[in-house]
């Protein structure tokens, strides 16, 4: 109940991120450069007096210590607790599963898509307007005052706009992509149309991370994504995140996985962060030599 409580109360203080299309042909958000700053819970500080810089394109794998502080970080950037954070950068960080309903699992990932879903279901409705106007005119049977104070002129441009932006945005190509997205995280035809209450709290969680991929955000935050993940979906994931054209951060104690999809590593330590450019294995390395010399 406790976890409950605690997840409500983060999701609560997190602004909603769904697909941005006012970006389409290229994000705005690029570099963000956060300075001197600090990250306290109950109390205790967590990391003290950092400035750090994240490059646009580049992808960050966090390490350190249980305990030290970076689930911590990761909350506080995604409610945009830290100061440099611009406020049109959308932050998603997967880490609650989604809720468990009636939705199918496709369905959930293409309602991230909010302004798809509402240009569908308008066209929807205003096609179905232009139905019964043409029917009323046809049968010469009287329809009600809403329906017959409708212009049908004013449908018929409302409908084109809408078939328009439909088109601006790709509107055709997104239940594919959401499909093979799930299909990449090792979810068969007949299980992308399941509800999301028939999935244990581990698929659900897949769900969760399959969403922010369809949605992808300016800074994507990923806390431990291959914990409920069979092998297929790590090795997919791991060609998936190659790929990633914007920016992300992920926490993993999965060494192999970290050298594949990582450019760079941020180390928490002693309340501090420190950059290192390479993967984990050359981090490793240059902590090494760094150790040696100080000895």
């Amino acid at each position: 109940q406790m976890h409950v409580a605690e997840m409500e109360a983060l999701r609560a203080g997190m602004p909603p991120v769904y697909v941005n299309h006012s970006n389409v042909g290229g994000t705005t958000i690029r570099d963000i450069h956060m300075e001197n700053f600090s990250v306290t819970v109950g109390g205790r500080d967590l990391i003290q007096d950092v400035t750090l810089t994240l490059a646009f394109g580049r992808h960050y794998g966090l390490v350190g210590r249980n305990g030290t502080g970076k689930t911590s970080l990761l909350r506080a950037m995604a409610q945009h607790a830290i100061d440099g954070i611009p406020k049109n950068c959308q932050i998603l960080h997967v880490e609650q599963e989604v809720t468990g309903d009636d939705t199918t699992a496709l369905q959930c990932v293409l309602n991230a898509d909010v302004e798809r879903v509402q240009l569908m279901q308008e066209e929807a409705q205003l096609g179905q307007l232009l139905k019964d106007l043409e029917y009323e005119a046809e049968s010469k049977q009287s329809l009600d005052k809403s329906k017959g104070d409708v212009d049908k002129d004013s449908i018929s441009k409302r409908l084109e706009e809408i078939y328009k932006r439909l088109e601006f945005i790709d509107a055709d190509a997104a239940e594919a992509r959401a499909a093979s997205i799930l299909a990449g995280l090792s979810f068969t035809p007949e299980m992308q149309c399941k509800n999301t209450k028939s999935f244990s709290g581990g698929w659900r969680m897949r769900i969760a991370l399959a969403r922010a991929l369809f949605i992808e955000p300016d800074l994507l935050l990923l806390d431990e994504p291959t914990n409920h993940l069979d092998l297929h979906a790590v090795l997919w994931l791991e060609t998936y995140l190659l790929k990633w054209p914007k920016t992300f951060i992920v926490v993993s104690h999965a060494r192999e996985f970290l050298n594949t999809v990582v450019t760079d590593v941020l180390h928490l330590h002693g309340k501090k962060l420190h950059a290192y450019k390479g993967d984990y294995d050359t981090f490793e390395r240059t902590r090494e030599r760094s150790t040696s010399r100080i000895r």
